[in-house]
C-alpha cells in the first residue's frame, strides 16, 4: 500500500476545538526555548490572543492534522501587501518521519498560490539548529541577521533572517523536492489546507 493511502496531512485554521492543545504545545518547554517569548503562556493571555487573531486578516494560523489527529501548528502573517511571515511548530513528538520537512513544503505552497505575494519570510534563532539546517536545504536566501537580540542560559544569539521569492519557488520546487526521500515527495503532493 502506498504511504499516501495511509497519510493525510491537513492544515485546518485554528478554532476553539484545538485552542486548547495549541495552548499545551506551546508551553511545552522545548517550543518555549525556540520562540521570542520563551515564557509561559497563562490560559487568559491564549484566549486573548485567539480572539484579537479572529479579528485580524493579516493573520492565519492553522492546526495540523496528520491522519484525523492535531500534532502541530502553522502560522502566516501579512509583512506587506505582498510579504507573508510564517513560523510553526510541532506539538507531537510521535508523528510521520519527516513531518517538519513537509510543513516546510507546506507553507512555500501556501505563499506561492496566493495572489500577489512575491515573498515568504522566516526568522529564525541562532541556536534553533535544526531549523536553520532545513531552511538552508531549501535554498532560501539568508538576509542580514539582527545580531544580539537577546539572551538564552546566559549567552547571546542572533535572529537570522530567511526569505523566498514564491517565483522562485515555482521555479525550483521539483528540483529541492527531488532531494528528498520519494515517502515525502509523495507525501507533499498530498497537503491539503481548509480555510
Amino acid at each position: 500500500m502506498s504511504l499516501n493511502n495511509v497519510l493525510s496531512n491537513e492544515f485546518r485554521t485554528l478554532t476553539e476545538e484545538t485552542l486548547e492543545q495549541v495552548w499545551h504545545w506551546r508551553n511545552l518547554p522545548h517550543i518555549r526555548v525556540n520562540m521570542h517569548n520563551e515564557k509561559p503562556i497563562s490560559w487568559h493571555e491564549h484566549t486573548s490572543w485567539f480572539e484579537r487573531l479572529q479579528q485580524d486578516p493579516s493573520k492565519q494560523y492553522y492546526v495540523l492534522w496528520q491522519n484525523r489527529r492535531p500534532v502541530g501548528a502553522l502560522n502566516f502573517s501579512y509583512v506587506s501587501e505582498s510579504c507573508l511571515e510564517w513560523g510553526c511548530f510541532l506539538g507531537e513528538q510521535d508523528v510521520w518521519p519527516g513531518t517538519g520537512l513537509l510543513i516546510e513544503i507546506a507553507a512555500l505552497d501556501y505563499a506561492s498560490r496566493i495572489s500577489g505575494i512575491t515573498t515568504l519570510k522566516a526568522e529564525v534563532l541562532s541556536f534553533n539548529i535544526n531549523v536553520l539546517k532545513m531552511h538552508r536545504f531549501f535554498e532560501y536566501t539568508e538576509k542580514k541577521p539582527r545580531l544580539n537580540s537577546g539572551i538564552r542560559n546566559g549567552n547571546a544569539f542572533d535572529v537570522i533572517n530567511f526569505e523566498f521569492k514564491t517565483q522562485d519557488w515555482r521555479n525550483k520546487r521539483e528540483t529541492i523536492l527531488a532531494k528528498l526521500p520519494k515517502q515525502i515527495r509523495e507525501a507533499a503532493e498530498h497537503i491539503t489546507f481548509y480555510y
